[in-house]
């Protein structure tokens, strides 16, 4: 099931580039980003963590966009709606490295590719029947990620 948050985004401040946010609904939700696309996949993961381990129709209700008020955020700040999908949530963390790929747009032979690994392996990845340790598994998503 999808959920919508309204989400504050800010400029960060003291002349840095990108974005910080706030979920005013998530107590303690916040992240940050180098541009805007960043801090909204960011935001995702945010909600992900602070909502594992919550029943679903425990989740906070979420305030109507129009009822957020930014009197107190800084100059440029602007709402917009973070959707959360617990279902993608779960499979990105239980597969990190197909999220990782899928997120970028790349399948199991372009990720092999980019890493330069043996394509049954990567492929093995993806469908979840092996994984790699986990400090590797840290690495190939870094790299995925920084790819695009």
């Amino acid at each position: 099931m999808k959920h919508y948050y309204p989400a504050i985004f800010s400029p960060k401040g003291s002349g840095l580039e990108g974005y910080e946010l706030e979920f005013p609904d998530v107590p303690g939700c916040f992240t940050m980003g180098d541009d805007i696309d960043e801090c909204h996949w960011m935001a995702q993961d945010a909600l992900g963590l602070m909502l594992d381990g919550i029943d679903e129709k425990d989740y906070p209700v979420p305030s109507n966009v129009n009822d957020v008020d930014l009197s107190d955020s800084p100059e440029g700040s602007f709402v917009s709606l973070v959707c959360f999908d617990k279902e993608k949530y779960d499979a990105a963390v239980k597969n990190p490295i197909k999220a990782a790929g899928r997120r970028v747009g790349l399948n199991a032979k372009q990720t092999a590719k980019l890493l330069g690994a043996p394509y049954r392996t990567v492929k093995s990845w993806f469908k979840g029947t092996r994984q790699p340790p986990p400090w590797i598994e840290r690495l190939v998503v870094e790299k995925i990620q920084n790819s695009y």
